[in-house]
């Protein structure tokens, strides 16, 4: 059975002014802005939009397509450099340029899917090889291309975008294709290679990662994605942990059996099989906190980051399909309003008791701004956290961010961003994990160095049996290490015991201090 692609008319070319000829093409290209990316590129996506609408030959088509891809790849990489290093969300001028790379893609695509369907439907083949493998490696390199600027930019996926990966991968796995590589290609990637790691990588569940773990993800994929398998789907196995249900008549990615029994038709639906991926990671992340060499584990010098083992634990409990919410949500119909505030930096300056102006402030500046404070509204909350919704302009927000929240007057209780998605211009979501009820914003100095910075002390809590943890800019402490703690009270000694996370925002630890300090709002 062919590829269902859901593909734009096709008008009489005679009604369509457009250059196609080789020589054409090639000085049309030869004109193109290409120091100017955002222009080049609305050009390219308009000539391709007119091509996958035009009714012409399919061997037109191909060769018209071949002078276009390299340009392609190279304006969606410009592109990329407008918007890939932009805090998010992003601004108007770099969300313009990541939609239209979007766009140039799934163009791209398009113009492949047409020439998919059209080879298939020609009576005769006599002469050409086999363009099929090369025409589904194309489509699948340029939606998985479309999910990865969705994924840098916490942006919604395109509707109908996995309906097409499915169906791409689904028709080459019945014809036995899957396991070709195209001749020529430039990377030397099986259509299954490319689909694996395209379905991985939506398991990994990217809108939890900070932007500077994504490239990390991928290349664990890249490293290990042999050791997950995919396979026609079978009643007798369903529900069993590792296992993910690839619907391929469906427009979403995999979803874990073990979490979500479901009916499974075996003629279409596949399943993709993780048990040895997660188990590997686990034996990995195990080396890593055993303080093994990463090279001798062949892993990237990114894995002496202590972000790198955390990533690796989600990563195993993700494609180990083990992580389980402790709590139900609660959704709200009006949402519930509470006060936000984000950043390590601004929340510490937020709750510090005053200070004379002529003292001295460590780990900040003369120059960072005031806190800013947002009014956001509850989506949904549990007993560990809360969904929250922010309309308009001002907020910047990463994973892994300190996040200040109160209602009212009340307290700041403190959390950390744990994923954001942004499903339209000007409206952002985000979830926050609680951490504490409230905290002491303190001084912090290293005994062994004399270094000082700001700290945020998570005192223990007797009724909700919170641990002292103790929340400082990435890097400033270690393990093991000794520093003296300024607060309203005077000066105590803390003894800084494991690090529990590493984010690009801030280092969680756990503590013990010599005295407890009751938290400074409580008094």
């Amino acid at each position: 059975m062919q590829p269902r692609y859901v593909l734009p008319a096709r008008e009489p070319a005679r009604t369509i002014s457009l250059e196609t000829k080789s020589k054409q093409v090639d000085a049309w290209l030869l004109r193109l802005p290409m120091s100017n990316p955002s222009e080049a590129g609305e050009e390219l996506a308009d000539y391709l939009a007119t091509l996958n609408r035009a009714d012409v030959s399919h061997d037109v088509r191909a060769k018209v397509i071949e002078q276009l891809y390299p340009v392609v790849e190279d304006v969606a990489g410009s592109l990329r450099e407008q918007y890939g290093a932009v805090p998010l969300p992003l601004p108007t001028k770099q969300r313009r340029n990541a939609e239209l790379a979007q766009r140039l893609l799934l163009e791209t695509a398009d113009c492949y899917k047409t020439l998919t369907l059209d080879w298939l439907n020609k009576r005769f083949h006599l002469f050409g090889g086999q363009p099929l493998p090369h025409y589904l490696q194309r489509i699948l390199l340029s939606l998985q291309a479309v999910l990865d600027v969705c994924y840098e930019t916490h942006e919604s996926c395109p509707h109908g975008l996995w309906v097409d990966l499915h169906q791409t991968y689904n028709y080459a796995l019945r014809n036995g294709l899957h396991g070709v590589v195209p001749e020529g290609s430039k990377q030397m990637l099986s259509l299954e290679q490319i689909y694996l790691a395209t379905l991985l990588m939506a398991l990994a569940d990217p809108y939890h990662f900070p932007q500077s773990e994504l490239v990390w993800a991928k290349d664990i994929i890249a490293r290990y994605a042999n050791l997950a398998n995919l396979h026609p789907a079978e009643e007798a196995i369903k529900g069993n942990a590792g296992l993910f249900l690839v619907e391929v008549n469906t427009d979403a990615p995999p979803r874990p059996l073990a979490r979500e029994p479901h009916p499974m038709n075996p003629r279409w639906d596949l399943l993709l099989t993780t048990t040895e991926l997660a188990k590997h990671l686990a034996l990995v992340g195990a080396h890593l906190r055993g303080h093994e060499d990463a090279e001798k584990l062949g892993l990237p010098d990114a894995a002496r980051d202590p972000a790198y083992a955390t990533m690796l634990r989600r990563l195993k409990l993700n494609w180990g399909a083990s992580l389980q919410r402790m709590a139900q949500r609660r959704r709200h119909q009006g949402g519930r309003e509470f006060e936000v505030c984000l950043g390590f930096k601004s929340v510490h300056t937020l709750i510090s008791p005053p200070v004379s102006k002529d003292a001295i402030v460590y780990g900040s500046s003369g120059h960072d701004p005031a806190p800013i404070r947002l009014r956001c509204k509850t989506v949904n909350d549990s007993m560990g956290g809360l969904s929250l919704r922010h309309s308009g302009p001002g907020l910047q927000v990463r994973v892994g961010d300190v996040v200040g929240i109160r209602q009212g007057d009340a307290f700041w209780s403190i959390g950390l961003v744990r994923w954001f998605r942004i499903p339209a211009a000007g409206e952002v979501y985000f979830g926050v994990q609680l951490l504490a009820p409230q905290a002491d914003a303190v001084q912090l100095r290293r005994i062994d160095n004399g270094r000082q910075w700001p700290g945020l002390l998570l005192l223990p809590n007797p009724v909700t049996r919170q641990a002292p943890m103790l929340l400082s800019l990435p890097s400033a402490f270690a393990p093991d290490v000794t520093v003296e703690a300024r607060t309203a009270q005077g000066k105590h000694t803390i003894k800084i015991e494991k690090r529990l996370e590493s984010t690009p925002s801030v280092d969680v630890y756990r503590f013990q201090m010599e005295e407890v300090v009751v938290p400074t709002g409580a008094r």
